[in-house]
């Protein structure tokens, strides 16, 4: 029932934000590589993109899909993220305010899992914050997540980057993982990032404690230059499953 009110729900936006051109408020694509220092072989390429329409009164609505291709892994996963958005703009210290629930879809070789939650983003003395819990059941069983992302802007053009998240099997398997990196802005192009990154994690939940390095580059369009949140999928804190 909640994967048919989905896919309902996904080609709903899309055929809003065809029959109303001037409801759409941003988009994104991107693609992200990464390879593992401790396992060599082992890595991952993230094709992502994402679009969002206002619909009026502060609400809009946003459509995430994403594919992950994992080396090392044998298998790939795909993603689809929908996200119900109200924008409060500017909120107590905060220049800019947003609330969200989400709803997605996790696809693996193994089977495929609902994933839903709550989300927040703002921006304060120049850094930029989202956040995000959420619930991810399917056939790897019932996980709860955590996320945190952080974007500080140096210069116009150069930027400091944070991540965290975290991926709790109710006491099956536990994984953190935790980032920090930087990039630059292009003019009127992408923004090229990398980042260095550690996962700390059980070997049920994974191969083990892995250093890894990523870089990517993200390409934001329309009035807005990209989309409120990210996209939610298992695969973001845990590659490969």
């Amino acid at each position: 029932m909640i994967t048919r009110a989905f896919t309902a729900a996904a080609f709903g936006i899309v055929a809003a934000g065809a029959a109303q051109a001037q409801g759409f408020a941003g988009g994104t694509l991107s693609v992200e590589t990464s390879a593992f220092f401790e396992e060599a072989d082992i890595g991952y390429t993230t094709y992502s993109g994402g679009l969002q329409f206002d619909v009026g009164a502060g609400f809009g609505l946003a459509l995430d899909l994403a594919s992950y291709g994992f080396s090392g892994f044998g298998s790939d996963g795909t993603n689809a993220t929908l996200h119900a958005i109200y924008d409060f703009g500017p909120l107590m210290a905060f220049g800019d305010a947003r609330f969200g629930a989400f709803i997605g879809r996790d696809g693996y070789e193994d089977g495929d899992a609902e994933i839903f939650g709550i989300e927040g983003a703002g921006e304060v003395y120049g850094l930029r914050a989202e956040g995000y819990l959420a619930r991810h059941d399917g056939d790897l069983g019932d996980i709860n997540l955590a996320g945190v992302s952080a974007l500080y802007d140096i210069t116009p053009q150069i930027f400091a980057t944070g991540d965290f998240g975290v991926a709790d099997g109710e006491g099956n398997a536990e994984l953190m993982r935790v980032a920090l990196g930087g990039g630059y802005r292009i003019d009127g192009g992408p923004r090229l990032w990398g980042e260095l990154g550690r996962i700390e994690a059980e070997e049920d939940a994974f191969s083990g404690d892995e250093t890894y390095l990523a870089i990517g580059a993200e390409i934001g369009f329309g009035p807005m230059s990209g989309t409120s949140f990210d996209s939610r999928s298992l695969f973001d804190i845990v590659p490969g499953l």
